[in-house]
Parts: structure tokens; sequence; C-alpha cells
């Protein structure tokens, strides 16, 4: 399975243009703090200014993006590592093992 790249960040409020109305622009996103919310980036869980936030980062920085991507390829391999869910005739055997397992042990 692999994973589809972050979507691309809005343009940044204050940056679209002269006609754009006056937002304040948020204080540029520190690495600390984009590497802190690296895996709720990555599984989507971040509410969306803040993935804006680490995207507009992620744009700017040279230091970051090595550490998503390799968090990214990570997260893919684990992914595709993963065994299929066993079927119903599998499950139900392997959960007589493991209660048979147990009451031996008792």
């Amino acid at each position: 399975m692999s994973r589809s790249p972050a979507p691309r960040p809005d343009p940044l409020p204050g940056a679209a243009g002269p006609d754009a109305p006056d937002v304040p622009v948020a204080a540029p996103t520190s690495c600390e703090t984009a590497v802190r919310r690296l895996w709720d980036y990555l599984d989507g869980g971040l509410a969306a200014p803040s993935h804006r936030e680490v995207e507009a980062h992620l744009a700017t920085c040279a230091a970051c993006p090595p550490h998503f991507a390799f968090a990214a390829r990570t997260l893919d391999a684990l992914a595709a590592g993963r065994p299929a869910a066993p079927s119903p005739d599998e499950g139900a055997a392997l959960r007589e093992r493991v209660q048979a397992a147990l009451t031996s042990a008792t």
C-alpha cells in the first residue's frame, strides 16, 4: 500500500495578493514543532490550520523534509509487510489454539 503524498498547502494568509483581505500571518513553525507533529501529520490527524503550518514549514525548511520522507517510507514499509487478516476458519483455529494453551497453562 503506497501512501499518497500530502496535499499541497493552501496559500498562506496574506500571501494571496494585493486584493487579499488583511489577515495576520502566523509566526513560522519551528523545526521542533514540525517534528513533534510529524506522526499526526503523516496519519492525517492534524487540524487544518496545524496541517497548513507544517506544510508551510516543509516548503521552506531544508532540514525537515528528509525526516518526514523517511517517516513516510517507514510507514509504507510497515503497511506493505502487514499480513492479511486471517480467514474466518483460520481465525477460529487460532482462537481454539490460544484457548487450549491458556487452559493447559492454568
